[in-house]
């Protein structure tokens, strides 16, 4: 599988859900962030299908992608991932060699776990919702051309998968904020 890695020192805009920043008064003023009655709150992201956003807990946090669109990060994740800088709402990430797969990749374990057990849909028929799966809560979607990128592959000592964490990228938002790395 290949690798890709967040360019290094790239800063972020995010929020932690809850906080009452301005970043998050907008999101909900713009309709991208609805806080439910249960606290929760349900982000609409670039991917979000439906009518249906993404579910996220008071304290998690969203993070902005290059177009203006949230997505939800679970609160340890992102605090592992992330170093406050002095102005409010922006964030540097400590970026760390992810593994991602492509369409046009051969079929891998990896992948054939997320179908068998985590609910990938792929769907050759349809090049603009290539991708699907129900992710934070919410059916997503992705054209072909998207990248499926993993955030975490746990591994049973025998070398099969028992676990995944993943998630789908926009092409456009791949070739900006990450890097390739060669021979992975």
């Amino acid at each position: 599988m290949k690798k890709a890695i967040k360019y290094s020192g790239k800063k972020v805009t995010a929020c932690r859900l809850g906080s009452g920043s301005p970043l998050e008064a907008r999101l909900i003023e713009e309709g991208k962030i609805l806080r439910r009655p249960d606290g929760t709150f349900e982000i609409f992201s670039r991917e979000a299908t439906g009518g249906t956003g993404e579910i996220a807990a008071e304290g998690d946090y969203v993070k902005l992608d290059t177009g203006g669109w949230p997505y939800p990060n679970r609160r340890e994740f992102f605090e592992a991932k992330h170093r406050a800088l002095e102005e409010q709402d922006v964030w540097e990430q400590i970026p760390e060699p992810l593994s991602y797969w492509e369409a046009d990749d051969p079929m891998c374990p990896e992948v054939r776990f997320l179908i068998e057990h985590k609910g990938l849909k792929i769907d050759p028929e349809d090049p603009e919702r290539y991708f699907g799966a129900v992710l934070f809560g919410a059916p997503l979607t992705a054209a072909r051309n998207a990248v499926l990128l993993f955030y975490r592959i746990g591994y049973a000592e025998d070398g099969s998968v028992e676990d995944a964490d993943f998630n789908f990228v926009e092409r456009g938002e791949f070739e900006r904020t990450y890097r390739r790395i060669e021979d992975a």
